[in-house]
């Protein structure tokens, strides 16, 4: 019983926190093709994804971008100029400022 009542109460603080949180879901990878699927994002604002070709910030060339909206969203779409060159690219989560609020690591699978 006390581990039941532990786990709703870690539940019951741990959401808030999560709620305003900016970040991308657990999504890993992300097919090769002219656009990139982010299964799902949490914006806190609202704000700009921009899919970058590379491994760092300092390195990326972008690829493509689109708005989204504050909150929960799922099946971002993001059209690409082209296709990635590298095995890797970054999504990057911009708030209205160009302020760099979360970002993920895809692995591009052929």
């Amino acid at each position: 019983m006390k581990s039941l009542i532990l786990a709703a109460l870690v539940a019951a603080t741990a959401a808030p926190a999560f709620a305003a949180a900016n970040n991308f879901g657990t999504q890993r990878s992300v097919e090769a093709a002219s656009f990139v699927e982010i299964d799902t994002l949490r914006s806190q604002d609202g704000g700009r994804v921009e899919i970058l070709d590379g491994s760092s910030l300092s390195d990326a060339v972008s690829l493509g971008g689109t708005d989204v909206r504050p909150g929960l969203v799922s099946d971002v779409r993001v059209q690409l100029a082209h296709k990635p060159f590298r095995s890797n690219v970054l999504a990057v989560l911009y708030d209205d400022n160009g302020n760099v609020t979360a970002t993920r690591q895809l692995r591009v699978l052929d």
